[in-house]
């Protein structure tokens, strides 16, 4: 009898388990905006050696997202996007997204640049509001 209750009450928690994956799966993503260091506008105000340093470290977030849980298609995509780039020209392609959409300078950086990198891929990856 003992044995018997051991396997129903595995079994249940395999199938919550299960469930709980299921739901996951199908219920919608929602981005929230994330926290930032700095607004989209600021980034036009920093020298040309902070942006660099800016984009190093954003483009290696970026890739460790994820960690974090981003997709590995969108990993994937952003990287061969990239991958012949060097941060001069991810700063440029920044710097003219920004310029160019004045009405987003409120918005993260990071977003601002997500955004930017969507736009100059090919293919695009999924832009962020």
């Amino acid at each position: 009898m003992k044995a018997a209750f051991c396997v129903l009450a595995v079994l249940c928690v395999f199938a919550v388990a299960a469930q709980e994956q299921q739901e996951k799966k199908s219920a919608p993503q929602i981005i929230n905006s994330p926290s930032y260091f700095l607004k989209a506008e600021g980034f036009i105000e920093m020298r040309e050696v902070d942006r660099m340093s800016y984009i190093n470290g954003l483009m290696d977030g970026f890739f460790a997202s994820a960690l974090f849980g981003a997709t590995d298609k969108t990993v994937a995509n952003l990287s061969s996007c990239t991958k012949d780039m060097d941060s001069k020209q991810i700063s440029a392609i920044i710097t003219k997204y920004v310029n160019d959409h004045p009405e987003s300078w409120h918005l993260p950086l990071s977003v601002d640049a997500f955004n930017a990198l969507s736009a100059a891929c090919p293919g695009g990856l999924k832009r962020v509001k």
